[in-house]
């Protein structure tokens, strides 16, 4: 059963909401402080007015002050709609000369002018207006406040920010939009690369293409493809090593089955021993094709190999070694030659020797009986050279590279044999990152074959 996935536009828009509706919030938080930053200008303004209108009202009285207002002006002071208005006039003390409420003081120094500050009165929340007035006739200074609750203040902030939420919401709501059409936008390449892959065969390994794609969904791609490229190579070399192998080794099959039908049809004695020695060289043989088959399709199928350290010398001794039987069977003279300081190689323990025993066994194919056959190893300056150099026809210039290939022979040549020797030898190389050429040898007049590979040092430069 398929997992149910989350859509990548609502993950986007999961992630991009919450802190557009947080900054949202913040703005209109911001917004109503500002506007309530304003109205509290707009009404001190008002009450400095009130209380500098009261102060100068103030007359002397018999034991105290008095507040020269008319009874329509002080009902005007002290009455409002919204708010409750409240003034008292005190001396220095604190005692109480004209007004209803003793008003809480500034702690402040005035200056000589008037300060507004915030206080409390009957449990509500105020604003206050102080003025100091120095009376002459009185001996004293008076202290006139007067003191308004801040209703009309916060219905104005509130009225104000409710005013700016509609037009607030119905940017929140385009932003949204935009982003649900920008996400979708930004996404689209991903479904069409889905939409792409989804139609495809599965024989179609092709790129997909990687035009007009943001930078981030191109790496993605682009790796994806080198990986097709390489699954395709992989599969071309399967498909061909199925083929060569049917072409290789139907005939060794054949001859194999031939031979053993006619064992069994051929009686005991020297006829019969002749037919199973012929089986024997057959079986080898059709060995000898499978074995080379599949180390060529390793070699070829580009998958990393093995990094073992190998001592060079030691690689060639015992590669030299396993080919003297043969060498004594076809009359050809095997000589080792190496410099005293070989270096260290990496690689793998199997391929290494087929690729250098594959070389040794067609130069001995090729040397006629009598000739020689010469295998060097030398410290190289960035890695190692090894030598096969033979005293046989050699191969001319312009068939080197048909040799080079799988199942090459040269022009006219009969010799037993698969024609896959040097193909592994030099895929063997290429796999090591090192190489394989094909000279002329100036010294025994054949050919000489010469195969490099680095050192893990050289490797890291």
């Amino acid at each position: 059963m398929r997992p149910e996935r989350t859509p990548l536009r609502l993950r986007l828009l999961r992630w991009l909401l919450p802190p557009v509706l947080a900054l949202t919030a913040l703005w209109i938080w911001a917004t109503h402080g500002i506007v309530l930053h304003f109205a509290n200008l707009a009404y001190d303004r008002a009450l400095e007015d009130t209380v500098r209108t009261l102060a100068g009202r103030i007359r002397p009285a018999l034991g105290g002050v008095d507040v020269d207002l008319p009874p329509a002006a002080r009902q005007m002071l002290v009455f409002d709609e919204i708010d409750t208005v409240y003034y008292s006039v005190t001396d220095r003390s604190g005692r109480a000369l004209a007004g209803s409420h003793i008003l809480p003081g500034n702690s402040a120094d005035s200056g000589g002018g008037t300060v507004i500050y915030d206080g409390s009165v009957e449990g509500q929340r105020v604003r206050l207006a102080e003025f100091v007035v120095r009376s002459e006739q009185a001996g004293q200074e008076l202290f006139v406040r007067v003191a308004e609750t801040l209703k009309k203040r916060e219905v104005m902030a509130q009225e104000a920010t409710a005013y700016m939420l509609a037009p607030q919401a119905v940017f929140v709501a385009g932003l949204i939009l935009l982003l649900w059409y920008g996400v979708g936008r930004g996404i689209a390449p991903l479904h069409r690369i889905s939409r792409s892959i989804a139609q495809r065969s599965h024989a179609d390994l092709g790129p997909i293409d990687e035009t007009d794609l943001p930078a981030e969904v191109y790496d993605q791609v682009h790796v994806i493809n080198e990986l097709m490229a390489r699954l395709g190579r992989t599969i071309v070399a399967q498909r061909r090593f199925i083929a060569d192998a049917t072409h290789q080794l139907r005939t060794p099959v054949t001859v194999l089955r031939t031979l053993a039908e006619l064992a069994l049809r051929t009686p005991d004695g020297a006829q019969r021993e002749q037919v199973m020695r012929d089986l024997e060289a057959a079986s080898a043989r059709l060995s000898r094709v499978a074995n080379q088959l599949l180390n060529l399709s390793r070699a070829e199928a580009g998958a990393a190999v093995a990094r073992d350290p190998i001592d060079l010398r030691e690689l060639v001794e015992d590669v030299v070694a396993a080919a003297i039987p043969t060498a004594v069977a076809c009359g050809t003279d095997v000589r080792m030659e190496s410099a005293s300081d070989l270096p260290l190689l990496h690689g793998d323990r199997v391929l290494l020797p087929e690729m250098l025993a594959n070389i040794i066994d067609n130069a001995l194919r090729y040397t006629p009986s009598g000739g020689q056959v010469v295998i060097r190893a030398d410290a190289h300056e960035k890695g190692a050279l090894i030598s096969v150099s033979d005293s046989g026809p050699g191969i001319a210039p312009a068939q080197r590279t048909l040799v080079l290939g799988r199942f090459g022979r040269g022009k006219g040549e009969r010799r037993e044999g698969s024609g896959l020797g040097l193909a592994i030898a030099r895929e063997i190389a290429l796999a090591h990152g090192g190489h394989l050429d094909l000279l002329d040898c100036a010294k025994l007049g054949g050919l000489r074959v010469d195969i490099f590979l680095p050192t893990p040092t050289s490797e890291a430069a």
